[in-house]
Protein backbone atom coordinates (compact mmCIF):
# COMPACT_ATOMS: atom_id res chain seq x y z
CA UNK A 1 0.00 0.00 0.00
CA UNK A 2 2.81 2.31 0.95
CA UNK A 3 4.59 1.41 -2.25
CA UNK A 4 1.53 2.40 -4.26
CA UNK A 5 1.31 5.73 -2.45
CA UNK A 6 5.05 6.31 -3.00
CA UNK A 7 4.59 5.54 -6.69
CA UNK A 8 1.71 7.96 -6.91
CA UNK A 9 3.71 10.72 -5.22
CA UNK A 10 6.64 10.16 -7.59
CA UNK A 11 4.30 10.19 -10.57
CA UNK A 12 2.75 13.44 -9.41
CA UNK A 13 6.14 15.05 -8.92
CA UNK A 14 7.35 13.90 -12.34
CA UNK A 15 4.11 15.04 -13.95
CA UNK A 16 4.49 18.39 -12.34
CA UNK A 17 8.01 18.67 -13.64
CA UNK A 18 6.98 17.65 -17.14
CA UNK A 19 4.11 20.10 -17.16
CA UNK A 20 6.45 22.87 -16.17
CA UNK A 21 8.78 22.08 -19.10
CA UNK A 22 6.17 21.68 -21.90
CA UNK A 23 4.57 25.02 -22.88
CA UNK A 24 0.84 25.24 -22.84
CA UNK A 25 -1.18 26.64 -25.75
CA UNK A 26 -1.54 29.88 -23.81
CA UNK A 27 2.22 30.00 -23.28
CA UNK A 28 2.80 29.52 -27.00
CA UNK A 29 0.49 32.41 -27.78
CA UNK A 30 2.34 34.62 -25.33
CA UNK A 31 5.63 33.64 -26.88
CA UNK A 32 4.40 34.55 -30.35
CA UNK A 33 3.30 37.94 -29.07
CA UNK A 34 6.64 38.55 -27.41
CA UNK A 35 8.76 37.59 -30.50
CA UNK A 36 8.27 40.90 -32.45
CA UNK A 37 10.22 42.72 -29.75
CA UNK A 38 13.37 41.22 -31.26
CA UNK A 39 12.16 41.45 -34.91
CA UNK A 40 13.38 45.07 -35.66
CA UNK A 41 16.97 44.03 -35.12
CA UNK A 42 16.55 41.09 -37.45
CA UNK A 43 14.61 43.23 -39.96
CA UNK A 44 17.33 45.87 -40.10
CA UNK A 45 19.92 43.21 -40.72
CA UNK A 46 17.79 41.66 -43.42
CA UNK A 47 17.18 45.10 -44.95
CA UNK A 48 20.90 45.84 -45.07
CA UNK A 49 21.64 42.45 -46.59
CA UNK A 50 19.09 42.89 -49.38
CA UNK A 51 20.19 46.49 -49.89
CA UNK A 52 23.76 45.33 -50.41
CA UNK A 53 22.66 42.72 -52.93
CA UNK A 54 20.37 45.20 -54.66
CA UNK A 55 23.13 47.80 -54.96
CA UNK A 56 25.46 45.26 -56.59
CA UNK A 57 22.81 44.19 -59.07
CA UNK A 58 22.02 47.84 -59.85
CA UNK A 59 25.68 48.62 -60.39
CA UNK A 60 25.91 45.71 -62.84
CA UNK A 61 22.67 46.85 -64.53
CA UNK A 62 20.88 43.62 -63.57
CA UNK A 63 17.71 45.55 -63.09
CA UNK A 64 15.22 42.72 -62.40
CA UNK A 65 17.36 41.22 -59.66
CA UNK A 66 18.08 44.70 -58.30
CA UNK A 67 14.37 45.46 -58.10
CA UNK A 68 13.66 42.23 -56.18
CA UNK A 69 16.44 42.83 -53.66
CA UNK A 70 15.78 46.54 -53.15
CA UNK A 71 12.04 45.96 -52.76
CA UNK A 72 12.76 43.31 -50.10
CA UNK A 73 15.12 45.70 -48.35
CA UNK A 74 12.38 48.34 -48.25
CA UNK A 75 9.82 45.84 -46.89
CA UNK A 76 12.15 44.90 -44.05
CA UNK A 77 12.82 48.58 -43.29
CA UNK A 78 10.27 51.01 -44.79
CA UNK A 79 12.09 53.98 -43.29
CA UNK A 80 15.40 53.40 -45.05
CA UNK A 81 16.42 56.50 -47.06
CA UNK A 82 19.09 54.44 -48.83
CA UNK A 83 16.63 51.82 -50.03
CA UNK A 84 14.31 54.58 -51.28
CA UNK A 85 17.19 56.36 -52.99
CA UNK A 86 18.43 53.25 -54.80
CA UNK A 87 14.91 52.37 -55.86
CA UNK A 88 14.78 55.88 -57.33
CA UNK A 89 18.06 55.22 -59.13
CA UNK A 90 16.73 51.91 -60.42
CA UNK A 91 13.54 53.40 -61.86
CA UNK A 92 15.45 56.38 -63.24
CA UNK A 93 17.78 54.09 -65.16
CA UNK A 94 14.85 51.97 -66.41
CA UNK A 95 13.04 55.16 -67.51
CA UNK A 96 10.07 54.78 -65.18
CA UNK A 97 9.81 58.46 -64.48
CA UNK A 98 6.90 58.65 -62.05
CA UNK A 99 8.23 55.79 -59.89
CA UNK A 100 11.67 57.39 -59.86
CA UNK A 101 10.23 60.76 -58.77
CA UNK A 102 8.23 59.13 -55.97
CA UNK A 103 11.22 57.21 -54.58
CA UNK A 104 13.64 60.15 -54.79
CA UNK A 105 11.05 62.33 -53.03
CA UNK A 106 10.66 59.68 -50.32
CA UNK A 107 14.43 59.44 -49.87
CA UNK A 108 14.63 63.23 -49.35
CA UNK A 109 11.75 63.23 -46.88
CA UNK A 110 13.37 60.46 -44.82
CA UNK A 111 16.77 62.19 -44.61
CA UNK A 112 16.74 65.77 -45.97
CA UNK A 113 20.32 66.47 -44.87
CA UNK A 114 21.88 63.24 -46.12
CA UNK A 115 24.38 62.92 -48.97
CA UNK A 116 21.91 60.90 -50.99
CA UNK A 117 19.37 63.71 -50.63
CA UNK A 118 21.59 66.02 -52.69
CA UNK A 119 21.90 63.38 -55.37
CA UNK A 120 18.16 62.74 -55.21
CA UNK A 121 17.51 66.47 -55.79
CA UNK A 122 19.87 66.40 -58.76
CA UNK A 123 18.02 63.46 -60.36
CA UNK A 124 14.66 65.06 -59.56
CA UNK A 125 15.72 68.20 -61.38
CA UNK A 126 16.53 66.19 -64.49
CA UNK A 127 13.28 64.25 -64.30
CA UNK A 128 11.13 67.36 -63.92
CA UNK A 129 12.88 68.92 -66.92
CA UNK A 130 12.16 65.72 -68.84
CA UNK A 131 8.50 66.03 -67.88
CA UNK A 132 8.55 69.74 -68.83
CA UNK A 133 7.36 70.46 -65.30
CA UNK A 134 9.33 73.70 -65.12
CA UNK A 135 7.92 75.06 -61.82
CA UNK A 136 8.99 71.91 -59.95
CA UNK A 137 12.33 71.82 -61.77
CA UNK A 138 12.93 75.44 -60.74
CA UNK A 139 12.04 74.65 -57.12
CA UNK A 140 14.54 71.76 -57.07
CA UNK A 141 17.38 73.68 -58.73
CA UNK A 142 16.87 76.62 -56.36
CA UNK A 143 17.37 74.17 -53.47
CA UNK A 144 20.45 72.73 -55.13
CA UNK A 145 21.80 76.25 -55.63
CA UNK A 146 21.37 77.00 -51.94
CA UNK A 147 23.28 73.86 -50.90
CA UNK A 148 25.94 74.01 -53.63
CA UNK A 149 29.39 73.67 -52.09
CA UNK A 150 31.60 74.70 -55.02
CA UNK A 151 31.52 77.49 -57.63
CA UNK A 152 31.40 74.87 -60.37
CA UNK A 153 28.22 73.40 -58.92
CA UNK A 154 26.74 76.88 -58.57
CA UNK A 155 27.45 77.63 -62.23
CA UNK A 156 25.90 74.32 -63.23
CA UNK A 157 22.67 74.98 -61.31
CA UNK A 158 22.54 78.61 -62.43
CA UNK A 159 22.76 77.47 -66.03
CA UNK A 160 19.72 75.24 -65.52
CA UNK A 161 17.81 77.95 -63.68
CA UNK A 162 18.45 80.64 -66.29
CA UNK A 163 17.23 78.30 -69.03
CA UNK A 164 14.11 77.39 -67.06
CA UNK A 165 13.24 80.98 -66.15
CA UNK A 166 13.64 82.08 -69.78
CA UNK A 167 11.34 79.26 -70.89
CA UNK A 168 8.85 80.45 -68.27
CA UNK A 169 9.31 83.99 -69.65
CA UNK A 170 10.39 85.28 -66.25
CA UNK A 171 13.20 87.34 -67.74
CA UNK A 172 13.82 89.51 -64.69
CA UNK A 173 14.62 86.52 -62.47
CA UNK A 174 16.62 84.97 -65.28
CA UNK A 175 18.68 88.17 -65.49
CA UNK A 176 19.26 88.17 -61.72
CA UNK A 177 20.60 84.62 -61.84
CA UNK A 178 22.66 85.34 -64.95
CA UNK A 179 24.35 88.27 -63.22
CA UNK A 180 25.37 85.94 -60.39
CA UNK A 181 26.56 83.43 -62.99
CA UNK A 182 28.55 86.18 -64.69
CA UNK A 183 30.33 87.00 -61.42
CA UNK A 184 31.40 83.37 -61.17
CA UNK A 185 32.50 83.27 -64.83
CA UNK A 186 33.72 86.79 -65.73
CA UNK A 187 35.82 85.50 -68.64
CA UNK A 188 33.08 83.46 -70.31
CA UNK A 189 31.78 85.37 -73.36
CA UNK A 190 28.66 83.20 -73.59
CA UNK A 191 27.60 84.13 -70.07
CA UNK A 192 28.27 87.84 -70.65
CA UNK A 193 26.35 87.61 -73.92
CA UNK A 194 23.40 86.05 -72.09
CA UNK A 195 23.45 88.92 -69.59
CA UNK A 196 23.46 91.40 -72.48
CA UNK A 197 20.54 89.75 -74.27
CA UNK A 198 18.44 89.50 -71.12
CA UNK A 199 19.26 93.07 -70.13
CA UNK A 200 18.21 94.22 -73.60
CA UNK A 201 14.99 92.21 -73.32
CA UNK A 202 14.11 93.70 -69.94
CA UNK A 203 14.85 97.27 -71.02
CA UNK A 204 18.22 97.59 -69.29
CA UNK A 205 19.82 99.10 -72.41
CA UNK A 206 22.84 100.65 -70.72
CA UNK A 207 23.77 97.40 -69.02
CA UNK A 208 23.22 95.51 -72.28
CA UNK A 209 25.54 97.87 -74.14
CA UNK A 210 28.32 97.52 -71.55
CA UNK A 211 28.01 93.73 -71.55
CA UNK A 212 28.12 93.51 -75.35
CA UNK A 213 31.27 95.61 -75.40
CA UNK A 214 32.78 93.14 -72.92
CA UNK A 215 31.78 90.26 -75.18
CA UNK A 216 33.50 91.91 -78.16
CA UNK A 217 36.65 92.46 -76.13
CA UNK A 218 36.73 88.75 -75.41
CA UNK A 219 35.68 87.73 -78.92
CA UNK A 220 36.32 90.44 -81.56
CA UNK A 221 34.96 88.20 -84.33
CA UNK A 222 31.48 87.97 -82.81
CA UNK A 223 29.73 89.78 -85.66
CA UNK A 224 26.21 89.01 -84.42
CA UNK A 225 26.92 90.92 -81.22
CA UNK A 226 28.68 93.65 -83.22
CA UNK A 227 25.57 94.13 -85.38
CA UNK A 228 23.30 94.46 -82.33
CA UNK A 229 25.78 96.85 -80.79
CA UNK A 230 25.94 98.94 -83.98
CA UNK A 231 22.16 99.30 -83.98
CA UNK A 232 22.24 100.39 -80.33
CA UNK A 233 24.91 102.99 -81.11
CA UNK A 234 22.63 104.42 -83.81
CA UNK A 235 19.64 104.51 -81.44
CA UNK A 236 21.70 106.27 -78.79
CA UNK A 237 23.09 108.74 -81.35
CA UNK A 238 26.65 107.49 -80.77
CA UNK A 239 27.51 108.17 -84.41
CA UNK A 240 31.26 107.66 -84.37
CA UNK A 241 31.02 104.31 -82.58
CA UNK A 242 28.19 103.30 -84.91
CA UNK A 243 30.27 104.27 -87.95
CA UNK A 244 33.25 102.23 -86.70
CA UNK A 245 31.01 99.24 -85.99
CA UNK A 246 29.36 99.34 -89.43
CA UNK A 247 32.74 99.77 -91.10
CA UNK A 248 33.92 96.55 -89.48
CA UNK A 249 30.68 94.81 -90.41
CA UNK A 250 31.03 95.98 -94.02
CA UNK A 251 34.61 94.67 -94.16
CA UNK A 252 33.31 91.30 -92.97
CA UNK A 253 30.28 91.26 -95.28
CA UNK A 254 30.88 93.68 -98.21
CA UNK A 255 27.72 92.63 -100.06
CA UNK A 256 25.37 93.64 -97.26
CA UNK A 257 23.30 96.55 -98.61
CA UNK A 258 22.09 97.59 -95.15
CA UNK A 259 25.63 98.16 -93.88
CA UNK A 260 26.41 100.40 -96.88
CA UNK A 261 23.21 102.37 -96.37
CA UNK A 262 24.03 102.94 -92.70
CA UNK A 263 27.58 103.97 -93.56
CA UNK A 264 26.25 106.47 -96.12
CA UNK A 265 23.91 108.09 -93.58
CA UNK A 266 26.51 108.12 -90.82
CA UNK A 267 29.20 109.33 -93.21
CA UNK A 268 27.10 112.35 -94.15
CA UNK A 269 26.42 113.13 -90.49
CA UNK A 270 30.13 112.86 -89.67
CA UNK A 271 31.12 115.07 -92.62
CA UNK A 272 32.74 112.43 -94.83
CA UNK A 273 33.66 113.87 -98.24
CA UNK A 274 31.53 113.47 -101.37
CA UNK A 275 34.01 111.13 -102.94
CA UNK A 276 33.58 108.68 -100.08
CA UNK A 277 29.79 108.95 -100.25
CA UNK A 278 29.76 108.38 -104.02
CA UNK A 279 31.91 105.28 -103.65
CA UNK A 280 29.32 103.86 -101.24
CA UNK A 281 26.48 104.73 -103.61
CA UNK A 282 28.20 102.98 -106.50
CA UNK A 283 28.69 99.87 -104.38
CA UNK A 284 25.00 100.00 -103.47
CA UNK A 285 24.00 100.38 -107.11
CA UNK A 286 26.16 97.43 -108.06
CA UNK A 287 24.30 95.31 -105.54
CA UNK A 288 20.88 96.65 -106.60
CA UNK A 289 21.04 97.98 -110.18
CA UNK A 290 17.30 98.78 -110.26
CA UNK A 291 17.21 100.72 -107.01
CA UNK A 292 15.76 104.06 -108.12
CA UNK A 293 16.50 105.74 -104.80
CA UNK A 294 20.21 104.99 -105.12
CA UNK A 295 20.21 106.24 -108.71
CA UNK A 296 18.53 109.50 -107.68
CA UNK A 297 21.06 110.00 -104.90
CA UNK A 298 23.88 109.46 -107.38
CA UNK A 299 22.24 111.92 -109.75
CA UNK A 300 22.05 114.48 -106.93
CA UNK A 301 25.70 114.09 -106.03
CA UNK A 302 27.20 113.67 -109.51
CA UNK A 303 24.69 115.21 -111.96
CA UNK A 304 25.54 112.32 -114.30
CA UNK A 305 23.25 112.29 -117.35
CA UNK A 306 24.02 108.59 -117.65
CA UNK A 307 22.48 108.07 -114.22
CA UNK A 308 19.52 110.24 -115.21
CA UNK A 309 18.88 108.13 -118.31
CA UNK A 310 19.27 104.93 -116.28
CA UNK A 311 16.68 106.19 -113.84
CA UNK A 312 14.25 107.24 -116.56
CA UNK A 313 14.31 103.73 -117.96
CA UNK A 314 13.00 102.54 -114.62
CA UNK A 315 10.56 105.43 -114.08
CA UNK A 316 9.81 107.51 -117.20
CA UNK A 317 7.31 109.64 -115.29
CA UNK A 318 9.71 110.72 -112.55
CA UNK A 319 9.34 114.50 -112.20
CA UNK A 320 12.75 114.77 -110.58
CA UNK A 321 14.62 112.88 -113.31
CA UNK A 322 12.75 114.62 -116.14
CA UNK A 323 13.54 117.96 -114.53
CA UNK A 324 17.22 117.04 -114.16
CA UNK A 325 17.41 116.00 -117.80
CA UNK A 326 15.84 119.32 -118.76
CA UNK A 327 18.42 121.03 -116.53
CA UNK A 328 21.19 119.18 -118.38
CA UNK A 329 20.07 120.58 -121.76
CA UNK A 330 19.38 123.98 -120.25
CA UNK A 331 22.99 124.16 -119.03
CA UNK A 332 24.18 123.16 -122.50
CA UNK A 333 22.01 125.86 -124.09
CA UNK A 334 23.45 128.45 -121.71
CA UNK A 335 26.91 127.60 -122.93
CA UNK A 336 26.22 127.02 -126.63
CA UNK A 337 23.06 129.12 -127.23
CA UNK A 338 22.05 126.36 -129.62
CA UNK A 339 18.32 126.38 -130.31
CA UNK A 340 18.22 122.57 -130.32
CA UNK A 341 19.42 122.48 -126.72
CA UNK A 342 16.75 124.96 -125.63
CA UNK A 343 14.08 122.93 -127.41
CA UNK A 344 15.29 119.71 -125.72
CA UNK A 345 15.34 121.43 -122.35
CA UNK A 346 11.81 122.72 -122.93
CA UNK A 347 10.60 119.22 -123.84
CA UNK A 348 11.93 117.62 -120.63
CA UNK A 349 10.72 120.45 -118.41
CA UNK A 350 7.24 120.01 -119.83
CA UNK A 351 7.38 116.31 -118.93
CA UNK A 352 8.55 117.17 -115.43
CA UNK A 353 5.61 119.60 -115.08
CA UNK A 354 3.19 116.64 -115.14
CA UNK A 355 4.51 115.56 -111.75
CA UNK A 356 2.62 117.64 -109.11
CA UNK A 357 5.73 117.80 -106.92
CA UNK A 358 7.78 119.33 -109.71
CA UNK A 359 5.14 121.49 -111.44
CA UNK A 360 6.31 124.76 -109.90
CA UNK A 361 10.02 124.25 -110.64
CA UNK A 362 9.35 123.04 -114.17
CA UNK A 363 7.04 125.97 -114.96
CA UNK A 364 9.65 128.52 -113.94
CA UNK A 365 12.17 126.96 -116.33
CA UNK A 366 9.62 126.75 -119.12
CA UNK A 367 8.76 130.42 -118.67
CA UNK A 368 12.42 131.30 -118.90
CA UNK A 369 12.88 129.36 -122.11
CA UNK A 370 9.55 130.38 -123.61
CA UNK A 371 8.41 133.55 -121.82
CA UNK A 372 4.63 134.09 -121.69
CA UNK A 373 3.09 137.03 -123.66
CA UNK A 374 2.66 140.22 -121.68
CA UNK A 375 -0.68 142.04 -121.48
CA UNK A 376 0.67 144.81 -123.68
CA UNK A 377 1.77 142.29 -126.26
CA UNK A 378 -1.62 140.61 -126.08
CA UNK A 379 -3.35 143.96 -126.78
CA UNK A 380 -1.01 144.67 -129.65
CA UNK A 381 -1.60 141.23 -131.17
CA UNK A 382 -5.32 141.65 -130.74
CA UNK A 383 -5.23 145.04 -132.51
CA UNK A 384 -3.18 143.76 -135.43
CA UNK A 385 -5.36 140.67 -135.71
CA UNK A 386 -8.45 142.86 -136.01
CA UNK A 387 -6.82 145.16 -138.60
CA UNK A 388 -5.66 142.22 -140.61
CA UNK A 389 -9.12 140.73 -140.53
CA UNK A 390 -10.70 143.95 -141.88
CA UNK A 391 -8.19 144.18 -144.67
CA UNK A 392 -8.97 140.65 -145.68
CA UNK A 393 -12.69 141.43 -145.71
CA UNK A 394 -12.08 144.49 -147.99
CA UNK A 395 -10.04 142.43 -150.37
CA UNK A 396 -12.78 139.85 -150.58
CA UNK A 397 -15.46 142.47 -151.31
CA UNK A 398 -13.30 144.10 -154.02
CA UNK A 399 -12.91 140.78 -155.75
CA UNK A 400 -16.65 140.35 -155.77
Amino acid sequence: MKSNIRYLIVALICGSFVMSEVPTTEAKRKKKKEEPEQAPVDSLQQSKKHLSFGYRYLKNKQYKDAEIQLTRSWKFNPTSPKAAYYLGRLYNETEKVEEAINWFTTAIQLNPAGTNAKNAYYFLGQLYVLQENRPEAIRVYEILLDIAQTPEKEKQYLHHLVTLYVEEEDFETALTHTRRWGELAPGDPDVQDTIAKLALHTGEDDEALVQMEKVLEMNPEDYATLQTLAQMYVQKDMKLKAFEAYTKLHDFEPDNFLYLDQLLTLGKDLGKNQRYQNSLLRKMLKLQPNNLSVIERLVDSTGSIRMVNQGLKLDPGSGKLNYMKGQYFYDKWKKSAAKADSMDALKWFKRAKKDPQWTGNAKRMIDELDPPITEEEKMRQKFFNKTKKKEEEVDIEGKK
